[in-house]
């Protein structure tokens, strides 16, 4: 279970043995045994002995911004790695066997996206002929990156991400235009968003990302050390890469939230920078996203809990790695 701190005021303490959570009208204690992560999204006060408490259980402690975004963390300095694997990893990176790990990623992305793109045509049946051109199409870029296994990712980095990203403006413009209104749009918008479909994925996205990390952090990998996307200062750019199979499933949570006119325009606030979520809207997808990370499904002949699922990829990862040292 994940400890969403999201109301300003709020003062989190040790109380024997457990996290005491206090603000001005109620308190409640929470064993740290029923907690895999706190995310701090708002102005609220730390104890030294609770963040003490969160890094003795291995409790991550995550801090985001107001779109979402994970900005820091907070993490025991003895989490599970080795030198052999990070220097394994960084021959890894520089080889063909990324290359091919980045096309199998990509394969996966886009059965998933073609899965929600037929989910669409399921429930909005005027749009059937869109959407089966588009995973036509979708389907025959993707064949494109077959012909890149033998490659090193600097030798062909710029045509991967250039077919990835013509495959995402057919998926986006047909998953847009198939949604009713007033979630539809005309393309993926991410900061400024400029609907509440994209503000929403933004902020989905952002809470996806810290758990990516989190799955490579607990493989024993550096999530610095990107393939496909290059090093970035500060930037987790592996975990921007372990992350796109896991994308088209958040798409379709919000999907589903839309076709059962879940999401609500109050969710949203605009101002000078954008369309933002705020505090109501919050107060949905948080508890919606969490439900989501704790939710079964089958995956690469595996029943498990989603979170697991991503966790179990970047364990492949790592076993990948020491195949190849």
């Amino acid at each position: 279970m994940q400890l969403v701190l999201d109301t300003s005021g709020l003062q989190v303490t040790k109380k024997g043995g457990s996290f005491h959570v206090a603000s001005e009208k109620s308190s409640r204690t929470i064993s740290p045994a029923k907690l895999d992560s706190i995310a701090v999204t708002a102005n609220v006060l730390l104890r030294a002995d609770a963040v003490r408490l969160a890094i003795q259980h291995r409790i991550p402690i995550l801090f985001f911004d107001h779109i979402g975004k994970a900005r820091a963390r907070l993490w025991s300095p003895y989490f599970e790695s080795i030198a052999t694997l990070r220097r394994g990893q960084v021959h890894f990176c520089e080889s063909n066997e990324a290359t091919a790990w980045m096309i199998d990623l990509f394969a996966l992305k886009t059965e998933a996206q073609i899965d929600n793109l037929r989910y669409l045509k399921s429930r909005r049946g005027a749009w059937t002929r869109t959407i089966d051109q588009a995973v036509k199409s979708i389907r025959r870029q993707n064949r494109q990156f077959e012909n890149l296994r033998e490659y090193l990712p600097d030798e062909c980095r710029q045509q991967m991400m250039g077919t990835e990203g013509t495959i995402a403006r057919m998926y986006w413009q047909a998953l847009g235009g198939g949604l009713p209104r007033p979630y539809g749009f005309d393309k993926r918008s991410r900061r400024p968003a400029e609907d509440i479909f994209n503000a929403a994925l933004n902020y989905l996205y952002g809470m996806l990302y810290s758990v990516v990390e989190g799955g490579l952090f607990a493989a024993g990998l550096d999530p610095h050390l990107g393939i496909l996307h290059a090093d970035e200062f500060k930037k987790p750019t592996l975990a921007f890469d372990l992350i796109e199979p896991f994308r088209p499933w958040v798409d379709r949570l919000l999907i589903q939230q839309c076709l059962n006119r879940e999401l609500k325009k109050e969710f949203f606030t605009k101002n000078q920078y954008g369309l933002f979520l705020n505090k109501t809207g919050k107060a949905f997808i948080i508890p919606l996203f969490n439900d989501f990370l704790r939710s079964e499904r089958n995956y690469l002949q595996q029943n498990s809990t989603v979170k697991n699922h991503i966790y179990f990829l970047g364990a492949r990862l790592a076993q990948r790695i020491r195949a190849t040292m």
